[in-house]
């Protein structure tokens, strides 16, 4: 398969969105096939190949285009009018009201989150990785959302899309004990001698805080690090991976 959907974002058909897979791209090993990320030592000329190839099974006009240099933090960019979408944003969040205006996510393990408010017609990327969620990313993207655009949180879909689930996320010692100081402490399970850590549960339940309808959360039931032969794993692959993607787009 090509790509994987969200059946809460499919019900909406002024969306396109999908998940990406490793399935149908040109990179050789060790970032076999489908690599969308330049930043990993894969031939740039083989990335753009795959993007090419992407956005026309998407249909999404590649010009339009806007990733992000992932950062690991909490910066937001809104994308507006005045944009330069040829300008790549460094951050770990993006949102936008714009048609036509692909948003994407790249992740080998982190939580890739798609978030769209119906009502207000406003669009969300959002890179949540360890250090992303700790520092709260996805409430700070909502919180701008509200601001920017006055969406209610009770009208919001989110989705997280495939990542490391807490059967293979094993943190050290040093990890576990700041989830445990940050109040994390029911996402962490010890098996054996080792620590695991579970970011779903952490942003559900920060999703919950929010407000945000649980009929309105879809997870994907892949984790990427058991599905390796689908998905790119930066755990299971030994640090040497290429990047799957989340993109969303509101269409014109």
């Amino acid at each position: 398969m090509r790509s994987v959907k969200s059946p809460l974002l499919r019900k909406h058909s002024n969306l396109l969105h999908a998940f990406s897979t490793k399935v149908s791209g040109y990179s050789l090993r060790p970032f076999a096939q489908n690599n969308l990320a330049y930043h990993v030592n894969d031939d740039p000329l083989t990335v753009y190949k795959n993007h090419l190839n992407y956005a026309r099974y998407l249909d999404y006009n590649i010009k339009n285009l806007v990733y992000m240099e992932q950062i690991h933090g909490d910066k937001i960019v809104v994308i507006d009018k005045n944009t330069d979408v040829n300008k790549i944003p460094k951050c770990d969040a993006l949102i936008t009201d714009q048609k036509d205006i692909p948003l994407m996510v790249m992740v080998a393990d982190c939580i890739p989150i798609l978030i769209y408010d119906p009502i207000k017609e406003v669009i969300a990327t959002v890179h949540a990785g360890r250090a992303g969620v700790f520092l709260k990313i996805v409430t700070k993207t909502i919180q701008v959302m509200r601001k920017s655009f006055k969406s209610s949180t009770q009208d919001l879909i989110v989705v997280l899309g495939p990542s490391i689930r807490s059967c293979c996320y094993e943190v050290g010692l040093e990890i576990k004990e700041e989830a445990q100081a940050l109040g994390y402490k029911y996402a962490i399970t010890k098996k054996d001698s080792s620590y695991y850590l579970d970011l779903i549960s952490i942003v559900k339940k920060e999703l919950k805080g929010l407000n945000v309808n649980k009929d309105n959360i879809d997870v994907s039931p892949y984790c990427t690090s058991c599905n390796n032969d689908i998905f790119f794993s930066y755990r299971a692959e030994k640090n040497t991976s290429g990047r799957f993607s989340g993109v969303l787009m509101l269409k014109n």
